[in-house]
C-alpha cells in the first residue's frame, strides 16, 4: 500500500498509457487541438494520441501534425479507431487515457456515447461544446456518479465559456481574499476578431434543429444548469442588451454567446456553494463603438434570432452553411494568427457594514482567433491541468478563496475543476487574466 505521501503526488490513472486522447481529430478544431498539443508539450512528459472513426482522414491529420511539429521525438502520433455506436470501442478508447478531449460536434446530436463513457470508465473528460442542452442532459444523466467516483467532465473549455467563467472566478476570488462578496458581474466582449468554421456553425444549428420548443423554454431560466435548490439572485430571463457601460466605455449590444456563458458562470457559483456573493447576479454583452451600431446590432440580430426559430428558415440557414461553410472547412492559418479578441468583466462588491460597494474589472485576452486559435489553446491546456496536475495538489492550491467547496468530481466548470491552475497555464500561454481594483 503506498504512503501517504506517495499518494499526494500520485496523478489519476497514472498507468494508462496516454495522457491525452484527443476525439474528433479529423475535424477542424480537433487538428488544431492535436497541432497544439504536438507544438508545445513533449513525449517525454505528455503521451497523446487521436481518435475517431475514419481512419484515413486520422493518418492525414497525423501527416499533418509530423509537418508542423517536426521536432516532436517519438514518431507519428498513435491512431485509435473507435465510433459511438459501438460501445465496446468507446471503452476500449477511453480506458486508455487519463483525458479525453472531444471536439466532435453538434454534441446534442453525437456527444451523449462518449460522455458516457468516460463515466463508465471514471476517465476525466473535456469538451467544446457551445450548446446549453447538451450540458444541461449530461448533469442530469451523469453528476452523480461522476461526483461519486471522482471524475470531472467539464463541457464548454473553449472560447464557450473560459474567459467568461475564468474571468468572474478571478473577480470573486480577489474580493474573497479581503473578505467581500460580489452582488454583480457585467462581462463586455469589448474586441473580437475571428471567423467561424462549419462545424461551429452546424453546432449552433443543431441546438435549434434538434432542442424541442419546450426546452427552449427551460433555457429562459438564467439558472438553467444550475441545481434545483441553488440559490438564485436577481437575474432576468430577458438577456442585457443597448446599454452604456461607462467602466468599458462603451454602448453593448446583445452577444450571441450569453446564452451559454451567463448558465455556465452561474453553475460555478452554484457548485461552489454560492459563494461569489448571497445573491450574485451575471450579464454578458458585447462592445460596440458607437451608439447607432450599438442599436443596429440590437435590432438586426432580434429580427434574425427570431427568424431562426422558424423551421423554414432554419432548412434555408442549414442549407447555406453546408454549400458555403461545410463541416472540415474554417479559417485559414492566416486568419487564426491575426485573430484576437479582449473581454472586460467589471465586478462590484456587496456593501455591507457602512462599506461602500468597490469594483473591480478583470481582464481577460486572447491573442489568435477566438474560436480556433484560442479555443485549441484552452482545451488543451485543461486537459494537461487535468492530467497532469495530481488530485491533491489541484485541491490544496487551484481554488484561491475557495477550495474548502470546491468539487472534487461530477459535471462541473473550469474555474470549479482546476481555476488558478489553468489561469497560471493559460497566462504562460500567451493569454491575459489580470484584475485591478477601479
Amino acid at each position: 500500500m503506498p504512503k501517504q505521501s506517495q499518494i499526494a503526488t500520485q496523478k489519476r490513472n497514472a498507468d494508462r498509457p496516454y495522457d491525452i486522447i484527443v476525439w474528433g481529430s479529423s475535424g477542424f478544431t480537433g487538428a488544431l487541438v492535436a497541432e497544439y498539443l504536438a507544438k508545445h508539450t513533449s513525449p517525454d512528459t505528455v503521451r497523446f494520441a487521436i481518435a475517431g472513426r475514419n481512419k484515413e482522414k486520422l493518418a492525414k491529420v497525423s501527416a499533418r501534425i509530423a509537418k508542423v511539429a517536426p521536432n516532436r521525438a517519438g514518431g507519428p502520433i498513435p491512431v485509435i479507431i473507435a465510433t459511438i455506436d459501438d460501445a465496446a470501442s468507446l471503452d476500449a478508447m477511453v480506458k486508455q487515457a487519463r483525458v479525453v478531449i472531444s471536439t466532435a460536434g453538434p454534441f446534442f446530436q453525437h456527444g451523449f456515447e462518449l460522455v458516457e463513457a468516460c463515466v463508465r470508465n471514471r476517465t476525466d473528460y473535456i469538451d467544446s461544446t457551445g450548446e446549453p442542452p447538451f450540458v444541461k442532459k449530461i448533469i442530469d444523466l451523469h453528476h452523480d456518479k461522476a461526483t461519486k467516483d471522482g471524475t470531472f467532465i467539464v463541457p464548454s473549455c473553449g472560447f464557450d465559456s473560459i474567459p467568461s467563467d475564468l474571468g468572474t472566478f478571478m473577480l470573486a476570488d480577489h474580493f474573497a481574499k479581503k473578505g467581500q462578496k460580489l452582488s454583480s458581474v457585467k462581462m463586455s466582449v469589448v474586441e473580437l476578431v475571428g471567423g467561424p468554421s462549419g462545424g461551429t456553425i452546424a453546432s449552433g444549428l443543431g441546438v435549434l434543429t434538434e432542442t424541442p420548443y419546450r426546452e427552449f423554454w427551460k433555457m429562459l431560466d438564467p439558472y438553467y444548469l444550475c441545481p434545483a435548490d441553488a440559490a438564485r439572485g436577481p437575474d432576468s430571463s430577458i438577456p442585457a442588451f443597448f446599454n452604456y457601460n461607462k467602466e468599458v466605455g462603451k454602448w453593448q449590444t446583445y452577444f450571441v454567446m450569453e446564452s451559454t456563458n451567463t448558465r455556465y458562470v452561474r453553475r460555478s457559483n452554484a457548485l461552489l456553494g454560492n459563494a461569489y456573493g448571497p445573491n450574485f447576479s451575471y450579464a454578458e454583452t458585447m462592445a460596440s463603438d458607437n451608439f447607432l451600431g450599438a442599436a443596429a446590432k440590437t435590432v438586426g440580430g432580434g429580427i434574425f434570432g427570431a427568424a431562426l426559430m422558424l423551421p423554414p428558415v432554419q432548412w434555408v440557414a442549414s442549407w447555406a452553411a453546408n454549400k458555403y461553410i461545410p463541416a472540415g472547412s474554417g479559417p485559414t492559418d492566416k486568419e487564426i494568427e491575426t485573430g484576437h479578441f479582449t473581454c472586460k468583466a467589471v465586478g462590484e462588491t456587496v456593501a455591507a457594514d457602512a462599506k461602500p460597494a468597490k469594483k473591480a474589472v478583470a481582464t481577460v485576452k486572447g491573442i489568435q482567433d477566438p474560436g480556433y486559435g484560442e479555443t485549441s489553446k484552452m482545451l488543451s491546456e485543461s486537459a494537461l491541468v487535468l492530467a497532469l496536475t495530481p488530485r491533491a495538489e489541484l485541491a490544496s492550491s487551484g481554488y484561491g478563496a475557495f477550495k474548502d467547496v470546491k468539487p472534487a468530481g461530477g459535471v462541473v466548470t473550469a474555474a470549479t475543476a482546476m481555476g488558478l491552475h489553468l489561469v497560471k497555464r493559460l497566462r504562460a500561454a500567451g493569454m491575459t487574466f489580470e484584475v485591478e481594483d477601479l
